[in-house]
């Protein structure tokens, strides 16, 4: 399957808020995707198929020296493809080309699918936030350090 993966334009706004209402119980609208495209320091990136149509897209907030990873989402059609994992490269490439130090993100701890793409593409756990998606429903907090002597 061929795509390509690009900084997203305001003309994606549409078919980015179409990808979230699909894959997350509780979506951001297309005015918070607004809100996003107007912050200078937010930094999101779509996979579109040969004829233009988008496949996901993720993003992410510079935070101090840090890059919070905001939304990453696929469509189902376009899922186990390489889809997801080119759109991490391009973030973290982004995050790097940015000078930050490491990347965050929080996850349902219920979704493998996502744990196992974050865990591919380098990031480690470092524990369970209660009650993030709910009552009974943890966050698992990643990290991704491009200095590992920063940890010790």
């Amino acid at each position: 399957m061929s795509f390509r993966i690009a900084p997203y334009e305001l003309d994606d706004l549409h078919g980015i808020a179409e990808i979230e209402k699909e894959c997350f119980d509780h979506p951001w609208s297309y005015d918070s995707f607004c809100m996003e495209y107007a912050d200078k320091r937010k930094h999101y990136f779509v996979a579109k198929n040969e004829e233009g149509a988008l496949m996901g897209y993720g993003g992410f907030a510079e935070v101090e020296d840090e890059a919070h990873i905001m939304n990453v989402a696929v469509s189902a059609p376009y899922r186990r493809t390489g889809v997801g994992s080119a759109i991490m490269g391009a973030m973290i490439e982004k995050a790097k080309e940015l000078g930050l130090n490491a990347i965050t993100l929080e996850v349902d701890d219920s979704n493998s699918g996502a744990k196992a793409l974050y865990e591919k593409a380098g990031f480690r756990s470092a524990g369970l936030r209660p009650h993030y998606y709910g009552w009974d429903r943890p966050a698992n907090i990643y990290w991704l350090y491009f200095d590992e002597k920063k940890l010790g």
